[in-house]
């Protein structure tokens, strides 16, 4: 994980349940004697990520509706440093970024506000979804000061109704839906819960019985798949990036899959980006990376 991620070494179980009291029936001992939890059990990643918002970022309140994306909150919070460490800070205001697809969960514009003081504009489609996002924002104290929650009205545009004629973000984000159909996606998650290597003949007594044949993060349609997967997504993002070239500097995407990033040079060739990188992040055995690119003048 980035050097400056103060999520970078174990989940300290203790301090998270003193923070947060109904995440210890969730605890349980691993087989080095370790505290920690089952990562395939929805419930408790929900969990884990309220005691982690309020412990480390003043959340009193978070939650999101049931079948909604539960993201693993450290990577998420990698994401942003990484973004910390690629956009100019203005000296005469706060850094503005944009969310896209922000989610129930509005984790990105949540953290980013609490760790670096940046303001967010976070859009979605989905209106449950953008209900849940202006409620997060309206309960917990200080957020309605740095985040405004936009939907998204047409299902084919993603800057268009969302970047109005007065804005300009210093950068945006975007975590992609990365399948093509509902099949693939469960087919990823099958794999997902294979990867955890958690030796459930040794559970126990200590965890109440749940079902594993969900996607352990959950999340629906909108959040997960999309006709022609990510690579069709973030190509479209690409092509409408243009259009607001002006009022983004810097555009960003996470892209899940290494291969489908020689497609997408050639589209951000196509549309004469000027600036083009990817950054690789590296979390445990996993590496994710996002693609960066802009359009300012080279002088």
């Amino acid at each position: 994980m980035h050097k400056n991620n103060p999520h970078n070494s174990s989940y300290d179980m203790t301090a998270l349940s003193a923070a947060l009291p109904e995440l210890k029936p969730f605890i349980m001992k691993g087989q080095k004697g370790q505290l920690t939890l089952d990562f395939s059990n929805a419930q408790a990643i929900k969990a884990l990520n309220k005691a982690i918002l309020k412990k480390d970022y003043n959340i009193d309140f978070w939650d999101l509706p049931d079948g909604y994306l539960c993201p693993p909150i450290p990577g998420r919070v990698d994401y942003l440093y990484h973004l910390n460490d690629l956009v100019t800070k203005p000296r005469d205001r706060a850094i503005s970024v944009l969310d896209i697809g922000t989610g129930a969960n509005l984790i990105y514009p949540i953290v980013g506000s609490r760790a670096f003081n940046w303001r967010f504009v976070a859009s979605d489609i989905d209106t449950i979804a953008v209900n849940c996002a202006k409620q997060l924002v309206k309960v917990n104290k200080g957020l309605n000061k740095q985040i405004k929650v936009r939907q998204q009205s047409d299902e084919n545009s993603i800057f268009a109704n969302i970047v109005h004629s007065e804005d300009y973000f210093d950068v945006s984000l975007c975590n992609p839906p990365f399948h093509a159909s509902q099949q693939e996606a469960a087919q990823g998650n099958e794999r997902k819960n294979k990867n955890l290597n958690y030796n459930k003949s040794k559970r126990g007594s200590t965890l109440k019985a749940h079902k594993t044949d969900q996607l352990n993060f959950a999340g629906t349609h909108k959040e997960l798949w999309c006709e022609g997967g990510e690579q069709a997504f973030i190509k479209k993002m690409i092509e409408q990036s243009v259009s607001v070239k002006d009022q983004v500097g810097i555009f960003t995407c996470l892209v899940s899959r290494k291969d489908h990033l020689p497609a997408l040079y050639k589209t951000l060739k196509s549309v004469n980006a000027t600036m083009v990188k990817t950054v690789e992040m590296a979390q445990g055995n996993k590496v994710s990376r996002f693609i960066a690119w802009s359009f300012y003048s080279e002088e």
